[in-house]
């Protein structure tokens, strides 16, 4: 049964805002022993190369080696007391972030995440960009509630945030809604005013965020204070590491046809173990609610029409993504920009699943490279062109190809289908996931 979640469950509330209050402040300082105990970024990486989990790429150990001297930094570094802050940023002596930006599949998200896990400290957090201005947007609405009106929340939340995690790594760093780059601009500020070290993923340079957007100048000292608090590298090696070859599980099917849909029938009866369907359930959250056509077992079945035909968005997704670990999504269409709203929200529903790891099982008019037709083009509501579109579109295609992989599955969250994806070969696999 789909049961009732509370607000204050939600990811989008991650903490409430008095519990950020009286956290402790957890100081970073270590002995440098800990490069011996724990690691760095940089023999994690070594590591990963050896045991052939990654290919060596001269690109990537230029940003890895840099990371790990931002991690050595760390280890001996205070940060400031957070009672009341301070008034002048340029006082805080907090080690220089680090910006990685690039083209996508490049490997930024891996390096960033060597680093994170090398970091002995638990005050540090690691959040996909778009997942933390919906808490941040939910914080300062829980704010204004309980606040008077005249009370400015974003220094509060600062410093709740600061308090929670004096290390930040940001995936996927865009900014893309005037409300988002009002925001930020003040919230980011008071952070580095807090002592916050900021590592960061991205497919822009700070200097094209918000390229084109409404009063894009009143944004621009965001982006100044973001090249002064952290080092700006890019990772473009000019290969995307998703769309190597690699051992596929079948789960996309293409066309659609009878026999795609059999076949999603079958996978969705592997996957759920044959547990009695519910039909027409409902997902509650934040006062939302989403209908669930077909779920059993942790396992949900939409058609495309259902997520991405709707005024659904980002939060709706990542609860679903939350709630289900594999996802069977039917037919899938080709999409031109005259579903540039459709599109959007497929990109952004893609963006989800991957995010929280979900198995994706999927029919479609057409191959993942083909999925897309048309110019991305033009001004869009809210003031950014489509160039932000194509990045996002080429995001979702590499990560669609990853996520057909063998490897995917087998590390993914449904353990029937990891289990069959490790016990058999490239060919049985396709044929338990095709076939019931």
């Amino acid at each position: 049964m789909l049961r009732q979640i509370s607000a204050c469950r939600h990811p989008a509330i991650l903490r409430a805002s008095t519990r950020g209050f009286h956290a402790a402040s957890s100081l970073l300082t270590h002995t440098v022993d800990a490069l011996d105990t724990n690691g760095g970024p940089v023999r994690e990486y070594k590591r990963m190369v050896q045991d052939g989990r990654l290919i060596d790429d001269a690109f990537q150990r230029s940003i890895v080696s840099k990371l790990d001297r931002l991690y050595q930094d760390l280890l001996v570094f205070t940060p400031p007391p957070l009672l009341f802050g301070t008034k002048d940023p340029e006082r805080v002596t907090a080690p220089r972030g680090l910006y990685i930006y690039g083209d996508v599949g490049t490997g930024k998200t891996t390096t960033m995440d060597m680093f994170y896990t090398s970091i002995p400290t638990t005050s540090k957090r690691r959040v996909h960009f778009h997942s933390f201005m919906l808490e941040v947007h939910a914080r300062i609405n829980h704010f204004r509630r309980t606040h008077h009106a005249h009370e400015d929340p974003v220094p509060t939340i600062a410093r709740e945030l600061a308090r929670a995690s004096r290390i930040i790594c940001f995936d996927e760093f865009q900014v893309t809604d005037i409300a988002d780059a009002m925001v930020l601009r003040r919230l980011l500020h008071e952070m580095f005013v807090c002592g916050v070290v900021m590592v960061t993923t991205s497919n822009r340079h700070p200097d094209a965020l918000y390229a084109n957007g409404i009063q894009r100048e009143s944004f621009m000292p965001c982006i100044d204070e973001l090249k002064l608090k952290c080092e700006c590298v890019s990772l473009d090696s000019g290969t995307d590491y998703r769309k190597l070859v690699r051992e596929s599980a079948r789960v996309f099917f293409a066309p659609i046809t009878q026999n795609t849909n059999d076949a999603l029938m079958a996978v969705f009866a592997r996957a759920s173990q044959n547990a009695r369907v519910q039909v027409n359930g409902e997902l509650r959250f934040l006062g939302r609610s989403l209908r669930v056509p077909r779920s059993a077992r942790g396992v949900a079945w939409f058609e495309f029409s259902d997520l991405c035909t709707q005024a659904h968005g980002s939060a709706d997704y990542i609860e679903l993504a939350r709630h289900f670990h594999t996802l069977v999504l039917s037919n899938v269409p080709v999409m031109h920009m005259d579903d540039r709203n459709a599109a959007r929200r497929f990109i952004t529903l893609i963006d989800a699943l991957y995010e929280a790891h979900v198995v994706l099982v999927m029919s479609s008019e057409a191959e993942i490279n083909a999925l897309f037709t048309g110019e991305f083009g033009g001004k869009k509501e809210g003031g950014c062109v489509g160039e932000e579109e194509v990045f996002a579109f080429q995001r979702a295609v590499s990560r669609l190809v990853e996520m057909q992989s063998r490897k995917w599955i087998t590390s993914g969250r449904n353990d029937v289908l990891a289990e069959h994806a490790q016990r058999m070969d490239a060919d049985t696999v396709d044929q338990v996931l095709a076939t019931n």
